[in-house]
């Protein structure tokens, strides 16, 4: 009877040990209003319905199982060095990249400007060197990756002490439209450790931004519609996939996502890697992914100089134009099959027309995302031609 309950208690005590072991490894996170992390957790991180959060599944979501993990270790203020522009939402963590994704669907908490009360829901308190709430400027692009050029702090709190929540009434400046609340929470390093937490919350301000504005009036004119039109394809379609890649180097080392060219072919690296030749070493769990060969496509500059419309057309003869402006032919390219895993690079053809994998997590979804036809297929393919 003693030994089993001499057992009885030391598994209690292992048990109460991996418990805490677990909770030291559970920080914090944006309840209120509701991370961007927090918004597509609950939209079914399995099997999420809004697009942006279907999108940020395909290219890499894993970590919104833990939103309250988006953090980094050892920053101590150095919070640029440790982050590169266009990881800010995921905090350069891979499971998270799809958090990073440059889009304007985003699910967003009406705003608007002065006092708002923002919420750390801390699921372990830590001693706090600050918590800083910075803003996108007036006239962000949300077609672009977030760069620490983009943001402006509007406040610091200062050191704290544990808490189990944290309160800030921020005061939001004036601004129109959608912009995203970048929060950083910095541990205390002088009490207690150096690691930094980071929280993405998308607001709407309501109104238009001056680009939104700018894309309303440029509508009205369809003479500007073919002109944006015919720029748009002209930057994606270029006359070589592998375009501006660095060429692969054994000395150089390389992690993901950076791409490279070699031996006419391009490939992705899965993780770091130095000196291992991607031709032999390509595969889902090697150190390359080959996204295949670097193809050629028609010229931009033919595609943009042929798309010249009237100023008396609409806007749709304004996309037909551009459209019939790529080079026809008979096209070799197999169906596009829809929810199918595609790479980069990767063509298939689609109701009458040939297509180009940019954006493989994006590819792979399908729906609105399939070539020509969904709403948002422009976002994850371009075309390269018309097969009739």
């Amino acid at each position: 009877m003693k030994k089993t309950i001499m057992k009885c208690g030391v598994s209690a005590v292992v048990l109460g040990s991996l418990l805490a072991a677990g909770q030291a490894f559970a920080h914090g996170y944006i309840s209120s209003p509701k991370a961007r992390y927090i918004q597509c957790a609950e939209n079914g991180i399995e099997n999420p319905s809004h697009p942006a959060c279907i999108a940020a599944k395909a290219a890499g979501n894993g970590g919104l199982y833990t939103p309250q993990e988006v953090a980094v270790g050892g920053v101590k203020d150095n919070h640029e060095f440790f982050i590169p522009d266009g990881r800010l939402c995921s905090a350069n963590r891979s499971n998270l990249f799809g958090m990073d994704l440059a889009r304007t669907d985003w699910p967003a908490t009406a705003v608007t400007a002065g006092p708002r009360t923002f919420t750390w829901t801390n699921t372990a308190a830590h001693k706090t060197m600050y918590f800083r709430y910075y803003i996108t400027k007036q006239g962000y692009n949300h077609s672009q990756p977030l760069r620490w050029s983009d943001l402006e702090l509007i406040h610091d709190s200062g050191k704290a002490d544990q808490e189990a929540v944290s309160n800030h009434v921020v005061n939001l400046p004036a601004r129109t439209g959608r912009h995203i609340v970048y929060s950083i929470w910095q541990r205390d390093w002088e009490r207690d450790a150096a690691e930094g937490f980071y929280q993405c919350v998308d607001v709407d301000f309501g109104g238009s931004t001056s680009s939104v504005a700018s894309t309303s009036s440029s509508v009205k004119s369809s003479s500007s519609v073919a002109s944006s039109v015919a720029s748009s394809v002209a930057s994606s379609v270029s006359n070589d996939t592998c375009a501006g890649l660095p060429t692969w180097s054994a000395s150089s080392t390389y992690t993901n996502p950076q791409q490279v060219k070699h031996n006419n072919k391009r490939y992705q690296a899965n993780y770091w890697t130095q000196g291992n030749d991607p031709t032999t070493n390509s595969g889902q769990y090697s150190y390359w992914l080959d996204l295949g060969a670097c193809a050629g496509s028609p010229t931009s500059s033919s595609v943009a100089s042929s798309a010249v419309v009237s100023s008396s057309s609409k806007s749709s003869t304004a996309v037909s134009s551009v459209a019939s402006s790529v080079s026809t032919g008979n096209c070799t390219s197999p169906a596009y099959v829809n929810g199918s895993t595609y790479a980069n690079g990767a063509k298939v053809t689609n109701g009458g027309s040939e297509y180009q994998c940019t954006v493989a997590g994006w590819c792979s979804v399908g729906g609105p995302y399939a070539p020509g036809t969904g709403w948002a297929w422009a976002n994850a393919w371009s075309l390269v031609r018309s097969c009739n």
